[in-house]
Parts: C-alpha cells; sequence; structure tokens
C-alpha cells in the first residue's frame, strides 16, 4: 500500500471534514445569524481534529484486527506512532475547545477522547458496549455544535436521536462484515444473535433513525416551511437512500455497499440543514 492511500486510511479524511463541516451547520442554527464567527469556526475545527484524533488513535491501538482485513487490508508496522499522533489531534481538538468555546464544548472533547481510549482497550470487545460507544462519539458533532452557541433550534434534538440511530446502524452493519476479522478478539452482535437477525435489526434503527427525522422536520414553524422546498428536496433525498436501504434490510438479506447509502443519506441531511439555515436570515 503506498504512503498517501495509508495516510487515506487511517485518517478516514472525509469522514473528520463531514464531522467538522456537520458542527459548523449546527452551530449556525444556534449561533446568531453570522456565517462565521470565532465559536462556529472553533466548533468545527476542534470537532475535525476530534475525528482524526479518534480515527489514528483507533488504527494504531487495533492495527492487529485491521491486518486481518483482508477485503479492507491495512498493514500498520508503527501502531505507536499512530497512537500518539491521534492522541495529539485529540489534544488540539481538547485545546482549541478550552479556548474557544463554552466549558461543556471541552467536556464533549474530553468525551470523544475518554470513550476512544476506553474502546480500544475495552469497550469494543463487547457489542452492547461497542455499538453503543461508537453511536455517542458519531452523534457529538451535533451536541458540540448546539453548544458552541446560545441557543437550540428544535430540530437539533430530533436530529441527534436521528444520527445516533443511524450509525448505530451503521456499526451494526460493519460488524456483520468483519465476522472472520473480529472472530477471537471481539464479540459482536452478529456472534450473538446470527447474521440475518442483526441484518432486520440494523433495518429498524434505520426506520427509527428515519421517523426521527421526520419528527424535526415536523418542528419547522409555518413561517420556515413556506420558505423551505429546497430544505424538503434535500431531505427527501436523504430519507429515500434510508428507506431503501431499510426496507432491503428488514427481510434479513444482504445488501452491498451499504455504509455508503448512510452517509449519502447523512449528506443529503447536512444539505438540507444547510438550506433551513438560509432561510431563517
Amino acid at each position: 500500500m503506498g504512503s498517501l492511500k495509508f495516510l487515506y486510511k487511517v485518517t478516514r479524511i472525509e469522514q473528520c471534514i463531514i464531522a467538522g463541516l456537520s458542527t459548523w451547520l449546527i452551530a449556525l442554527l444556534s449561533n446568531g445569524p453570522l456565517w462565521s464567527n470565532e465559536p462556529k469556526v472553533a466548533a468545527g475545527v476542534s470537532m475535525f481534529f476530534s475525528c482524526l484524533g479518534a480515527s489514528l488513535f483507533h488504527y494504531g491501538r487495533r492495527h492487529d484486527i485491521y491486518a486481518k482485513k483482508w477485503y479492507d487490508l491495512v498493514i500498520v508496522n508503527q501502531p505507536l506512532v499512530l497512537i500518539l499522533s491521534g492522541a495529539i489531534a485529540f489534544l488540539l481538538s481538547i485545546a482549541i475547545a478550552g479556548v474557544f468555546l463554552p466549558a461543556i464544548c471541552t467536556w464533549i472533547a474530553l468525551f470523544n477522547f475518554a470513550m476512544i481510549m476506553f474502546y480500544a482497550n475495552f469497550l469494543d470487545q463487547y457489542w452492547p458496549f461497542k455499538n453503543l460507544a461508537i453511536a455517542s462519539v458519531c452523534v457529538s458533532p451535533v451536541v458540540m455544535g448546539w453548544y458552541s452557541g446560545h441557543r437550540m433550534h428544535p430540530i437539533v434534538p430530533f436530529l441527534m436521536a436521528g444520527i445516533f440511530c443511524a450509525y448505530l446502524a451503521r456499526e451494526v452493519l460493519k460488524d456483520n462484515d468483519d465476522l472472520a476479522a473480529n472472530r477471537g478478539k471481539r464479540f459482536t452482535m452478529v456472534m450473538s444473535l446470527g447474521m440475518k437477525t442483526t441484518q432486520r435489526i440494523a433495518g429498524a434503527l434505520l426506520f427509527l433513525s428515519i421517523l426521527c427525522f421526520i419528527g424535526g422536520l415536523l418542528q419547522l414553524r409555518y413561517t420556515e416551511l413556506f420558505s423551505a422546498a429546497p430544505v424538503f428536496i434535500f431531505f427527501l433525498i436523504g430519507m429515500y437512500f434510508m428507506i431503501n436501504l431499510a426496507k432491503r434490510l428488514l427481510p434479513g438479506s444482504y445488501v452491498s455497499n451499504r455504509y455508503r447509502v448512510i452517509d449519502l443519506g447523512m449528506v443529503n441531511l447536512m444539505i438540507a440543514t444547510l438550506m433551513l439555515r438560509i432561510t431563517l436570515y
């Protein structure tokens, strides 16, 4: 594997960018009319480094498992370098939050650091904790974006719940694909309940996330609904991807490219959130 491809794999740079942008988008709903001010930029940058730290730290700490994934092979020759680099990225995230954001944002950055440390050393070995831990970290951009400001749009709690359920489903599906690599290292849901049952659980979680997102849309005020056609367009595109995937998972059948489908749904919801912010001011 070339050095650039290796860096792309271990940084998961697109996920870091999505995390940073998601934080900024929620900050736009909770911190006044300006598109760019210190708290909004700081929240997005802090979450970018938090996601980067999580990826680097975990690839370094659990390099043994990634070496077994022949379908997505990543050989880490110097795991300590990745662990230390991940810790530095986490410290940058915490420092940025500590200097520029309310105290609770610092606690959110610390929470992510602690969760990933415990995840790599204990939590990832048992599926009830494993999946819930990562879903909690994945929803942290929304939480930090909210707390970086001084108010909360009523759609935000529904986004939190929906994103949590969607990423919980994503983690369940990843464990299905990683069954061989995890064997002897982790005890995942698919090992406990079987492939078809876990596919159905993932489908049910996706439907639950869809209900949360619909609930959020219903929180829009009449004035917002009047000018929210772009919001509906991107919202419906995102829901199409997720509903179609959930329908195919519920019978217990295998679906390829499942993670990308969820990611596409999340990106369209991000664009819908951006369109909502445009209608507010």
